[in-house]
């Protein structure tokens, strides 16, 4: 069965995303005082590597290749985390917490359409990568003023 190549290139963006992430995490994890986020952070950190390798199985899985990283993520990154030097920890947190939600959302979309066309075992990769993206938004809600 061949899978729609929008599906394929929205994880191939998601896949991108979760390399942004990744990168963010860990130099949040490094760089903020708060010990407690920090520590949230350094958790999140290494359950997204966890996150990747899943989006990257899945589009093997699928038939596609996937990137190993994304340098330009990480600079982006790496820039994110230091605003949070000069009062843009707000922000940064923000922006983590609706990436978070919105790849769940996309996740959860990918597990629908990849049910209903009958590869239930990749659906229910997609709504595994959905929950962890969930549980990351809830953690990260304490910390952002909604």
């Amino acid at each position: 069965m061949t899978v729609d190549q929008a599906l394929l290139e929205d994880m191939r963006v998601a896949l991108l995303a979760e390399f942004g992430a990744c990168a963010i995490y860990r130099v949040l994890s490094r760089t903020l005082k708060e010990a407690e986020l920090a520590t949230l952070l350094g958790e999140y950190a290494r359950e997204e590597e966890v996150q990747v390798a899943g989006v990257r199985e899945l589009l093997r899985r699928l038939g596609a290749q996937s990137p190993v990283r994304s340098r330009r993520r990480q600079a982006l990154a790496w820039c994110l985390a230091q605003s949070t030097r000069c009062g843009g920890r707000a922000l940064t947190l923000r922006l983590c917490y609706e990436s978070e939600q919105q790849l769940a959302r996309w996740y959860a979309g990918h597990a629908a359409y990849l049910r209903r066309v009958g590869l239930v075992h990749e659906a229910l990769c997609a709504e595994d990568l959905a929950l962890v993206k969930q549980r990351h938004a809830g953690g990260l809600a304490a910390w952002v003023r909604l």
